[in-house]
């Protein structure tokens, strides 16, 4: 039976001396190995079976050689152009709501611009609605409340014109029942000092 030492084996197979050893002592290739002390022989079969472990798992070169340089050239240009492509297209997309945004007029100090979902958006526009009307409930609320105030008000200046008018005309009402009184109690005086009822030295 024909044996391989290691050194052999590797270029027989045109591989390195540390792939041959890495399949030696795999243990499924230990029956085709006789080792005594450093000395290592393979046999055919290893030789075989290590060829066909090889063939197997090492790229196929005909696919991947099919391509020529030119082709593969050209496919790269090809996937170059549609990158170039897309770019371009985003960036359309980009100046196109740029342009959209520039062309508003806002005050970009003291305003915003929003970006919505729709759900968001609907639920945002019912919510203005909702404080469109309760602005206008309590602007209402409030004018009301003006007018209710300003009538309040003005009955009671009328009532405090009244009241003056009232105290006016009962202090005039009793300076005019004093001077009454006063004379009729002169009167009174005179009458009875006349009837000697009371002495002339009083004073009438």
């Amino acid at each position: 039976m024909k044996t391989y030492n290691m050194k052999e084996a590797s270029e027989l197979l045109g591989v390195t001396y540390r792939t041959i050893r890495y399949y030696k002592d795999k243990e499924v290739f230990n029956s085709e190995v006789f080792q005594d002390g450093r000395d290592v022989q393979l046999t055919e079969r290893f030789i075989e079976l290590v060829k066909h472990n090889i063939e197997t798992n090492r790229p196929n070169k005909d696919i991947s050689d099919k391509k020529t340089k030119k082709e593969y050239r050209e496919e790269l240009e090809t996937l170059n152009d549609k990158y170039k492509k897309a770019i371009q297209e985003q960036r359309d997309i980009y100046e196109s709501k740029l342009g959209v945004l520039s062309e508003l007029d806002y005050d970009a100090d003291n305003e915003r611009i929003e970006v919505f979902t729709n759900e968001e958006y609907i639920q945002f526009e019912n919510a203005l609605i909702d404080y469109k009307y309760q602005k206008q409930s309590i602007e209402q609320k409030e004018i009301h409340f003006k007018k209710e105030l300003a009538s309040k008000d003005e009955l009671v200046g009328h009532y405090k014109q009244q009241s003056e008018y009232q105290k006016e005309q009962s202090d005039r009402i009793l300076g005019q029942m004093e001077k009454l009184i006063e004379a009729i109690r002169r009167r009174d005086t005179i009458e009875a000092v006349e009837k000697n009822v009371i002495s002339k030295k009083l004073d009438v």
